[in-house]
């Protein structure tokens, strides 16, 4: 396309806005490809890693657009939660410029300049409201989180047939090579797909990111997530959270005797009051971690929940038993009815996921191949939810014993830390 999409000058628009105490943004190179994808093609897959300034960009486009007379700017987002960034990027534009309106809506967010141009926020979660529209910019953000794409080629494709020049901006960070904006994004170099183009742009391409800030984010995530948010990997983390196998992993560890000197024996307890209740219990010399045994139950009642905890302690010389923070009242029981003292869990998921995943990375966590079969099969089935912005793992079966495992060693990780300092 040799007609250019952007009637306003952006590059003098960036010079006219305020950010903080500053006058003018300059953009970094992802953000210039963005407009430079939306100029030469009808369809833009934008893939940008996290903190690039992907929305700030898609805003300022929104809002060039928005200048040129009776344009209708959509932006749809998995949730109105979601979607709030552009809408506020946007309509600060609008207000610190003090760009005229006819309509201010913030309930229903629409918002109606005096030149007939309308910007408004729908949801995809809401497939009513998307159907009937017409769009000259459509822009889908955080596209990745959407399920499936049948919100684009049932109800928003439509839209962009009203006017010809037209144009449709996806944009977001990687979901897994089995996502439906992974097969949008290779249309890009597809030649049966004229009209597509994509682009991929990491931390890299923002200069402001510092080494250590990245470094910081590295250490903190495990090694697929760092990748797919800060590298754009197209790594499958709706798949296994952990990635464990069976000849790293799973073993015989019949030489590691009930009460064993060399070890400390703690456990974790996930209780689930519809759903299983987890009870797991790891030997640690402090470096590494053996599932030694199990016990899962659905709906116990307290006593028969006790009395198996009771029988594990005794034959193992439990010392920590780590319990879901959520569950005081069972804790409280435990500690008045039975003498079963447990402490509250560390719950700090993400956290203790990224613990647990350096371990397993390192070959440093071991599970028993008879007695501890459940949990491994939990982890080995634990998925994070592709359908949420920020990282969550799937709420089903196997979060059970996975919740159980973490609590375990995440919160002795960290007490032992903060009693004798770090090793």
């Amino acid at each position: 396309m040799s007609e250019k999409f952007f009637k306003v000058p952006v590059e003098r628009l960036l010079n006219k806005l305020i950010v903080g105490e500053h006058h003018g943004i300059k953009f970094n190179n992802s953000q210039w490809a963005m407009i430079e994808g939306l100029d030469d093609h009808r369809f833009w897959v934008h893939i940008s890693a996290r903190r690039t300034g992907k929305s700030l960009a898609a805003s300022i486009l929104a809002f060039s657009k928005l200048l040129e007379p009776r344009q209708q700017v959509m932006v749809v987002a998995p949730n109105f939660s979601l979607s709030s960034i552009i809408w506020d990027y946007t309509t600060d534009i609008i207000k610190n410029l003090q760009i005229e309106v006819d309509r201010f809506n913030q309930k229903d967010k629409v918002v109606q300049l005096v030149n007939g141009s309308t910007f408004r926020l729908l949801s995809a979660n809401n497939r009513d409201s998307l159907i009937g529209r017409a769009a000259n910019l459509l822009i889908v953000d955080e596209a990745a989180v959407i399920t499936d794409d049948e919100y684009f080629t049932r109800d928003l494709r439509p839209a962009l047939t009203t006017f010809p020049n037209s144009r449709a901006l996806f944009i977001s960070t990687p979901r897994g090579k089995g996502n439906y904006l992974y097969d949008y994004y290779l249309r890009g170099n597809d030649p049966e797909y004229e009209e597509w183009g994509s682009g991929l742009y990491t931390w890299k391409s923002n200069p402001l990111l510092k080494e250590k800030d990245i470094d910081e984010a590295r250490k903190s995530s495990t090694r697929k997530l760092f990748a797919q948010e800060y590298e754009c990997e197209w790594t499958t983390t709706e798949q296994q959270i952990y990635e464990v196998q069976e000849e790293n992993h799973l073993t015989d560890l019949t030489e590691i005797a009930p009460k064993d000197r060399r070890f400390d024996f703690i456990a974790g307890l996930d209780v689930g009051y519809r759903d299983d209740n987890v009870f797991v219990v790891i030997a640690t010399d402090g470096h590494e971690y053996f599932v030694m045994d199990e016990f899962v139950s659905a709906e116990s009642t307290t006593s028969t929940l006790a009395e198996e905890i009771e029988q594990m302690i005794s034959h193992w010389g439990i010392e920590n038993i780590y319990i879901d923070s959520a569950a005081q009242q069972l804790k409280a029981d435990f500690a008045y009815d039975y003498d079963i003292y447990c402490e509250n869990a560390i719950k700090s998921v993400n956290d203790g996921i990224a613990a647990v995943q350096v371990l397993i990375e390192q070959n440093l966590i071991k599970f028993d191949i008879e007695n501890s079969k459940h949990t491994y099969a939990s982890i080995s089935s634990y998925k994070w939810n592709p359908r949420t912005e920020n990282p969550k793992p799937v709420h089903d079966w196997a979060s059970h014993a996975s919740d159980a495992l973490r609590y375990a060693i995440y919160s002795h990780q960290k007490r032992s830390v903060g009693i004798y300092g770090a090793a």
